[in-house]
């Protein structure tokens, strides 16, 4: 997939083994510091999810560099956005706000009636999600689950 984003350019490509190393510094420069409120961030556990669901992800770059990712699946009528992460020097640009929207047009391509995430209760991305027309479902531990029907 390419994508010209408010001037960058910007490709995906498949999540290869090689991504670990870069998917780690990604999460501890984004996800780590909301986790560690509750919880010691465990490289182990990582290493085990990253193993397990790496396949799943798309690589954002800008040429030749990684610069984030995300992660989708659907689940009956739902688009479930399993993770997006943007490097610290590339949030803030509208590369997100471009992929939410991207993430609802294709949603309604493929006829889910509704978009689903989770966010730590901690992380300001919640209001990035509420900017974007997500809704606060519910909570469960430190977790909120959010919702937009594109139907």
């Amino acid at each position: 997939m390419k994508l010209d984003i408010y001037g960058y350019e910007i490709n995906t490509r498949n999540c290869q083994l090689t991504d670990k190393k870069f998917i780690l510094d990604l999460y501890q420069k984004t996800l780590f510091k909301y986790v560690a409120k509750y919880y010691k961030p465990s490289i182990e556990m990582f290493s085990e999810r990253f193993y397990s669901d790496y396949k799943e992800r798309k690589i954002l770059l800008r040429g030749k560099r990684r610069i984030g990712l995300f992660q989708l699946s659907k689940k009956e009528n739902k688009l479930l956005i399993t993770g997006l992460f943007l490097s610290p020097s590339y949030q803030k640009k509208g590369i997100g706000k471009f992929l939410m929207n991207y993430f609802e047009d294709n949603a309604k391509k493929n006829k889910l009636e509704t978009i689903e995430l989770s966010v730590w209760d901690n992380n300001p991305a919640k209001d990035f999600y509420k900017k974007c027309g997500y809704k606060i479902e519910s909570k469960k531990k430190h977790k909120y689950l959010m919702t937009k029907n594109i139907k």
